[in-house]
Formats: C-alpha cells, sequence, structure tokens
C-alpha cells in the first residue's frame, strides 16, 4: 500500500506536468510570434491614412451604366497611365444622342485637370461631344478630326459626363468609340 508521501507525489506530479508542458511549449510559441512580428510587410499599402495625409488615387472615375438604344456595351479600364473608355455607337436617324457616360471624383483638395482623347474608328461623319454641366467639349468633328481635350475639376467635386452624338443624316451601321482619359501633370 502506497504511503502518503508517494500519494502526495503521485499527485503533485499529475497537476504540475501539465503546467510544466504548457510552459515549456510558451517558450517555443511567444518567440515564435515575436519573429513573425518582427518581420517587414512585404505587401503594398494600398491605402494609407495617417493624419489626413492619403496615398490613394485624388480621381476617381467609374462607369454611370444604364442601358440605351445608341451606346452599347460600355467599358471602362484602368490603365498605368489614365483610363480607356469604349463604347458601340449603334445605327441611328440623323438626330442628336446623349448618355450620361461617367462619374468622376475629385478627392483631393486642389482643383485638377483631365486631358480626354477620343475617336471612331472610321469617319462616321457624326459630331462627338462631352458634356459636363453646361460646357460641351469636342472630340471629334463631321470630317472626322480628333481634338485633345483639358477639363479642370474642382477640389472635392462630383461630376458626371454625358456623351453625345450628333449626326445630320442616318447612320446605318455600328461604330466603335474609345476615349483615353489621363491626368495632367505639371512639370
Amino acid at each position: 500500500m502506497p504511503n502518503r508521501k508517494e500519494t502526495a507525489k503521485k499527485i503533485f506530479l499529475q497537476v504540475l506536468e501539465p503546467f510544466a508542458l504548457g510552459l515549456l511549449a510558451l517558450l517555443f510559441i511567444i518567440p515564435s510570434i515575436t519573429v513573425f512580428n518582427l518581420s517587414p510587410i512585404t505587401k503594398q499599402l494600398e491605402k494609407l491614412n495617417i493624419l489626413g495625409v492619403t496615398t490613394e488615387n485624388n480621381i476617381s472615375i467609374s462607369l454611370v451604366e444604364g442601358k440605351h438604344n445608341i451606346f452599347t456595351s460600355e467599358v471602362l479600364n484602368k490603365l498605368e497611365s489614365g483610363y480607356e473608355y469604349s463604347v458601340n455607337i449603334n445605327k441611328r436617324e440623323a438626330d442628336s444622342y446623349s448618355k450620361p457616360i461617367l462619374k468622376i471624383e475629385n478627392n483631393n483638395n486642389e482643383s485638377k485637370v483631365l486631358l480626354f482623347y477620343g475617336q471612331t474608328a472610321s469617319n462616321i461623319r457624326s459630331n462627338i461631344y462631352l458634356k459636363m454641366g453646361d460646357e460641351t467639349y469636342k472630340l471629334q468633328d463631321d470630317k472626322g478630326f480628333a481634338y485633345n481635350q483639358e477639363i479642370k475639376l474642382e477640389p472635392n467635386k462630383e461630376t458626371v459626363m454625358f456623351l453625345v452624338v450628333e449626326n445630320f443624316s442616318n447612320i446605318q451601321f455600328t461604330e466603335s468609340f474609345s476615349m483615353n482619359i489621363s491626368e495632367k501633370t505639371n512639370l
């Protein structure tokens, strides 16, 4: 029969052993966690907002979308140098047609200037304009000549841009229109 001293020793070992294993595990886990926390962050920080200073893009452009009989298959692609907007302009009667195409937000505290250059693949004998508010900006004339346009965006404002196509005769085919959008940089 085990004596009291051996029983106490057995109970003490049963209680102490789990604590000893836990302590041993902590001796390996805590240094591992410390090493992981000291490792440099290698992924790119996309949005950084420290004391009001942001590194995010200050101009945001998005499609308005919606259905239209004349303007179909709208696509807006983000490029390294800006954006590219493309749309199919379907056959139509002689008239003027417009559709809201882009929502542009200037999230900066200063004015920005965007450059627009757009044209169709071939001359469709139509005038193509951009319209923002009361202002119109010609992109292509009825002779097929394309024009660069600079549009100033006010700080902390949101604007909707319309695409306007105007022709004086019926157009019997679909035409592809593409437009490049970039921010003007000061040199």
